[in-house]
């Protein structure tokens, strides 16, 4: 009787295994769908994210200045309805849409928190790369941005990998990671050269 109760739970412990693996296989990120040079949000690679409960977004465009972080970054206005603070985390790979065409999407390629005040409004700047930067324009204060989602295909997430224990705030740390976006988003993908470049960095 105990080797049957034994073997019945080791077919259980089996059979929940196997389970889990599918679930973390099925987890992994797909192919892109969009052309490079052409990227866009698309369904079948984007993520939803919402803004925390009482949280939402007022307005969302180009900052005039650059930051350590980013030299295109966005400048974010908030209002809580909450009466505390409320952390806010954008998740790496989050998407924002430009509202004319003529804008770059922007993209985080590392997780950005910042503390919505409660009752009242706040300001954030968001460390944000382009996405189209060979073809269509920085943002700036004309440019007026909304959340998109989370970008997820595989050639953005081994990226977003790779970079997600670097310190992303020096010209050179900066521009290597643009130039890291810009070879998937409009070129022919991350190069091997890029890669060992960004695993250097400290």
């Amino acid at each position: 009787m105990k080797h049957a109760s034994r073997l019945f739970s080791l077919l259980v412990l089996t059979a929940a295994f196997v389970g889990l693996t599918g679930v973390a296989c099925d987890q992994s990120a797909p192919d892109r769908v969009w052309e490079r040079g052409f990227f866009m949000p698309m369904s079948e690679n984007i993520q939803s994210y919402s803004m925390p409960s009482g949280v939402s977004i007022d307005s969302c465009y180009g900052n005039d200045d650059e930051i350590p972080e980013s030299y295109m970054p966005l400048y974010l206005v908030v209002s809580n309805a909450n009466s505390g603070d409320t952390k806010v985390t954008f998740p790496a790979g989050l998407v924002f849409s430009p509202n004319i065409a003529d804008y770059q999407y922007m993209m985080i390629l590392k997780d950005f928190s910042f503390t919505a005040t409660g009752g009242g409004t706040s300001s954030a700047i968001v460390p944000t790369y382009g996405c189209n930067e060979e073809e269509l324009d920085a943002p700036d204060d004309e440019s007026f941005y909304s959340i998109a989602g989370r970008e997820w295909d595989k050639e953005t997430q081994e990226l977003l990998d790779i970079v997600a224990p670097k310190a992303l705030n020096t010209d050179d740390a900066v521009e290597l990671a643009q130039e890291a976006l810009s070879e998937i988003t409009d070129g022919d993908g991350l190069t091997d050269s890029t890669k060992t470049k960004l695993n250097a960095l400290p």
